[in-house]
């Protein structure tokens, strides 16, 4: 009898303790979907970056490129500082500035602080966006050079960055070019010197066959969005101007035909759309001597 009472006790105990572990599990999921709700909708600039070695370079010290895509006249933070202070910290090389920095229907303000930041940092190099040109694109180009930026209209710019010869072209956007002629667009770019290392500026990337086969050795690229929503390691992105669904280059670096593409997921917190598992970045590009004894 004494044994069965106990055995009451125990179980009256367990019994009394089962709401508390089952509230506790309840709070870590809570906990655990909570922490996966807020990084994917994560919204802060985060820096992104990509090695691209080749035979052509020599040097040992990095170049470092950065590259700025789809900002959309987007401010961050008082002034554009978050995004100004990321950049001066990240030490370019050269500022590569791949489209849609501004937008038809945003002021141009947010555009105009980054340059404002950027101007005395490094060389600046700008081609056109979709949505620039369905604005007043002439206006923007103005602007730009007036802050002391490149603008490239099928042309190429060859300086020495850190004693290596870099050449930068660049692609108006084709919006208003029938059937996005890339081949008239390209045609200033039919006798690159391969001795040189050749870099194309262009607002879109999903003509990266074609830019490999004119032999630029990296190409440099918005346009995207990042696919929107990513799910990481799964989904590099759902869906991406120009290239549909589950897009090939959302977002990243890629080898195509022995050309390197890098994608800049875009640095513009402004669309409608929710940006899921993919926070606006700034890119940066080291260029490197490829050497069969470094690993």
């Amino acid at each position: 009898m004494r044994i069965a009472a106990d055995l009451s006790t125990v179980r009256a105990a367990v019994k009394g303790r089962r709401p508390h572990r089952a509230l506790r599990i309840a709070l870590l999921v809570l906990a655990v979907l909570s922490l996966f709700v807020l990084t994917a909708l994560y919204r802060g600039l985060v820096t992104r970056p990509y090695r691209v070695s080749s035979a052509k370079l020599s040097n040992e010290t990095p170049i470092r490129l950065v590259v700025l895509a789809d900002l959309h006249s987007y401010v961050h933070g008082a002034d554009q500082q978050p995004l100004i202070q990321k950049i001066k910290r990240l030490a370019p090389d050269a500022i590569c500035l791949v489209g849609d920095m501004a937008d038809e229907i945003r002021p141009l303000d947010g555009m105009v602080l980054l340059l404002e930041g950027i101007r005395d940092l490094a060389p600046c190099y700008y081609v056109t966006g979709s949505h620039e040109y369905w604005g007043d694109s002439a206006a923007i180009k103005e602007i730009l050079r007036a802050f002391g930026v490149t603008v490239l209209e099928g042309e190429t710019r060859t300086v020495w960055l850190k004693g290596q010869r870099i050449a930068f072209s660049g692609l108006d956007d084709p919006a208003f070019t029938p059937n996005k002629g890339y081949d008239m667009l390209l045609r200033p770019f039919e006798r690159l010197d391969q001795g040189v290392f050749q870099v194309l500026l262009s607002h879109r990337p999903d003509p990266i066959e074609t830019f490999a086969g004119y032999g630029f050795d990296l190409v440099l690229a918005g346009h995207t969005h990042g696919g929107q929503v990513r799910v990481p390691f799964v989904l590099n992105g759902l869906y991406a101007p120009d290239q549909g669904f589950f897009p090939a280059h959302a977002g990243g670096l890629y080898l195509v035909n022995g050309t390197a593409l890098v994608v800049s997921r875009g640095l513009s917190n402004s669309s409608g759309l929710p940006r899921v598992f993919n926070p606006p970045e700034v890119v940066v590009v080291e260029l490197i001597a490829k050497n069969p004894d470094r690993k």
